[in-house]
């Protein structure tokens, strides 16, 4: 599965007319029991603020498109798969930086004792931050989701 998710990969940078781009496709353990496969995949290229876009939005659509090849693929195996598509650390940057934000926010909600209202985000990053504050040493913190679709966002105060 690592190689067809790979070469879809190249297909699409190719396309896309990108310079200098390599791929690395890497299956993630599965920890959960899941019949899920999971995927990481790494791309490196000198145009990555082009692949990212504003706001992580062409790395969005580079990554639905290449699910959705993906998992065609798949589904002729009979297999289940997620992939995230990262550009040269973009999204695990992201990522550190919403568990950070929750982290300082939480900090604050126990100072204070008021709720607090973090940035509508994905629900992939509200999942991080759901999963962080519930960690031991947050046990007086609590979270929710709120809002729309597109407009989520999580709120975190006290117990």
């Amino acid at each position: 599965m690592e190689l067809t998710i790979k070469t879809a990969a190249e297909d699409l940078l190719a396309g896309l007319q990108l310079e200098e781009a390599s791929v690395r496709v890497e299956r993630k353990i599965q920890e959960d029991g899941e019949e899920l496969e999971h995927y990481l995949v790494e791309v490196k290229t000198t145009d990555a603020p082009l692949l990212i876009g504003k706001h992580g939005d062409n790395l969005e659509a580079f990554q639905h498109i290449l699910r959705l090849a993906a998992s065609k693929k798949a589904e002729e195996l009979n297999r289940r798969i997620t992939l995230v598509v990262d550009v040269d650390g973009y999204r695990k940057r992201k990522e550190e930086d919403a568990v950070e934000l929750a982290k300082r926010r939480a900090e604050a909600v126990r100072a204070s004792g008021n709720s607090v209202k973090l940035p509508p985000m994905s629900g992939f990053m509200r999942r991080l931050v759901h999963l962080e504050l519930a960690k031991p040493e947050w046990d007086d913190i609590q979270t929710e989701s709120v809002g729309n679709f597109g407009y989520r966002a999580v709120v975190i105060k006290s117990k």
